[in-house]
């Protein structure tokens, strides 16, 4: 997670190109907490990066803070009046016990030390308070089966010794970690990523974008991966990804044709009860 406070590392690349959660993704998580009896005052997102899940969450709730260990990405977060950031680590968060009737944590998990981390949300919540998880894998490209043989290439050959150690546990969608709360409720998109038969179908995708192939190219560049392999190399091989993928489309301008990733993921819902 260090890469994300390097100096080389662009956070506004980050923060407009990072894909975007549907709507319907936050509604599960206000019904969950609804009926267990929550409150609506207080919401925290950890690793919130530059803000995508904090601000919707400050349509929601009274007070939002959003904490990330990178004071760099902060520096691109989303501003709101009922809205504030805070730099500090998962496993230590500035809260009072017992104060937070919400707390996210979207694609970052994999980067905490869990068993502190859980011990944390648990000190903060209030009775009855909800954690939300999301996790959400490297995408696929619907209908382009050509150009997903070369992304595989992209992921599993030039960046294969750039993923951080967590990489293992993206790819299973966190199936590798216990989450010790109760009434655990899981949601999969798409329906295929429910592997095990575990969990409810969301009812529409929690991920799912139409991009051109530049937007595409600039997602990739989010990658702490990819920043980690350009420290020790002069290539670019996300460029050279899109290029084939150009040549494949038979596209003479970027900006001009589109692809639609889908991002399987999976979101718990636990509560906390004292």
């Amino acid at each position: 997670m260090a890469t994300f406070s390097n100096k080389t590392f662009d956070s506004g690349l980050y923060a407009e190109f990072r894909p975007i959660y549907n709507k319907a993704t936050y509604d599960l998580i206000y019904d969950y907490h609804s009926k267990k009896g929550g409150q609506f005052e207080v919401a925290v997102d950890v690793a919130t990066g530059t803000g995508q899940v904090a601000s919707n969450l400050a349509d929601k709730f009274k007070e939002v803070h959003g904490t990330d260990l990178s004071a760099r990405m902060l520096e691109s977060a989303v501003k709101k009046d009922n809205l504030d950031y805070q730099a500090c680590p998962a496993e230590s968060l500035p809260f009072a016990d017992a104060s937070v009737d919400v707390l996210t944590t979207f694609e970052a998990m994999h980067y905490f030390d869990t068993d502190k981390f859980f011990r944390e949300v648990k000190r903060v919540l209030k009775p009855n308070g909800t954690l939300a998880v999301l996790i959400y894998d490297l995408p696929i490209i619907k209908d382009e089966p050509e150009m997903n043989l070369r992304f595989t290439e992209l992921v599993s050959v030039a960046l294969k010794n750039s993923w951080s150690p967590g990489m293992d546990s993206v790819r299973c969608l966190y199936r590798d970690i216990q989450i010790p709360f109760q009434d655990m409720k899981r949601w999969f998109s798409p329906e295929e990523a429910d592997v095990q038969k575990i969990g409810s179908i969301t009812p529409e995708p929690i991920l799912e974008q139409k991009m051109s192939l530049n937007q595409f190219k600039q997602y990739c560049k989010t990658w702490s991966s990819y920043a980690r392999y350009l420290e020790n190399h002069s290539d670019d091989p996300v460029d050279e990804m899109i290029n084939d993928f150009a040549k494949i489309a038979q596209a003479d301008d970027l900006d001009s044709y589109y692809i639609t990733p889908q991002w399987a993921a999976c979101m718990f819902l636990g509560t906390h009860k004292q």
